[in-house]
């Protein structure tokens, strides 16, 4: 059968956002002041970190047609948590197990909630979000805890060479994501949850115990992410999730009109990532009010967006 050629609507409908993003650049290297300059793009890549981690665990429960917003509050639990175990004179070493511990009994409870008890996933997670926020304020009484201790700052904040250290977690997180999702028969499987779960089923595959799996893995991302966020900004401040809740869903359903139209796919979310972050310090620098730039950014996303979601005559959204 011979092979359609690839047409110009094909490549807008697939990288539509991608161009966006690269005209995104170009523009403000001209128009914003020390935006091009090496010193800019390292701070943008920095800052991209912790929500692109995140993103990525979105991005796994996306796949599979579900979604999960309790990163919103794991990650205020696990920073209010690390940043008090520091400040107790625990080892690091422990507090990065119990950090990781936090994220492995959200994502479970999530798995039972979603899974087993057959919940909404928008509303349980929801749910599990607001009880990591409360466990948070009563951990830390809503008094911002900052870390001290340089050595262990440094996890994070040093550099390999002239590379940050946190950008180098954020690559090695997506490439090891990347790979479990599109060269593994696991991967392969948790797209079909999304797409085709009767396909799942007739091959033999246990699809209630893949999607747990998926929210777990989900839950040690989150707890992740907010071990990187409080140790690149050296401390724990409230509600640290709250802020960073739209930037992450914004990443991963940008990174839908990203790559593949309608479809969650983690080269897509590290874009939107990046793209976030690009409009925001590119608004930023060419002077603009701070509370015109998310105006701006939202008016940028849907141009982008919609460049990429009109597709065949139709409008193609991401189910969950």
């Amino acid at each position: 059968m011979q092979k359609q050629p690839i047409t110009p609507k094909d490549i807008i409908n697939n990288y539509g956002a991608t161009f966006a993003f690269i005209v995104a650049i170009i523009f403000f290297s001209f128009t914003s002041m020390g935006f091009f300059s090496g010193q800019n793009l390292q701070n943008i890549l920095v800052q991209s970190t912790s929500l692109g981690i995140c993103a990525f665990g979105l991005t796994f429960v996306l796949i599979t047609g579900e979604i999960d917003l309790s990163y919103g509050g794991v990650i205020g639990l696990v920073g209010a948590v690390l940043a008090g175990m520091i400040k107790e004179g625990h080892s690091i070493g422990l507090a990065t197990l119990v950090c990781l511990a936090i994220g492995l009994g959200t994502g479970l409870l999530n798995a039972i909630l979603v899974v087993v008890l057959n919940l909404p996933s928008f509303l349980a997670t929801v749910a599990v979000m607001f009880m990591c926020m409360g466990a948070e304020r009563i951990y830390n009484q809503g008094i911002t805890t900052w870390i001290r201790d340089p050595e262990v700052l440094s996890i994070v904040q040093a550099y390999i060479g002239p590379v940050p250290v946190a950008v180098l977690y954020l690559f090695a997180l997506f490439a090891i994501c990347w790979f479990l999702q599109t060269q593994t028969r696991a991967g392969q499987y948790v797209r079909a949850l999304g797409e085709n779960i009767s396909a799942v089923k007739e091959v033999g595959v246990r699809e209630k115990l893949l999607k747990s799996m998926v929210f777990v893995a989900a839950g040690l991302i989150f707890a992740f992410a907010g071990y990187v966020e409080t140790l690149r900004i050296g401390g724990a401040v409230m509600y640290a999730g709250k802020q960073i809740l739209l930037f992450v869903l914004a990443a991963c359903f940008l990174g839908t009109a990203t790559f593949k139209a309608g479809k969650a796919n983690f080269p897509g979310t590290l874009i939107g990532a990046f793209f976030l972050y690009t409009l925001l310090s590119g608004f930023t620098g060419l002077g603009m009010k701070f509370y015109l730039v998310p105006v701006a950014q939202g008016l940028i996303l849907i141009i982008s967006v919609a460049i990429s979601s009109v597709r065949r005559g139709k409008i193609e959204q991401v189910q969950f």
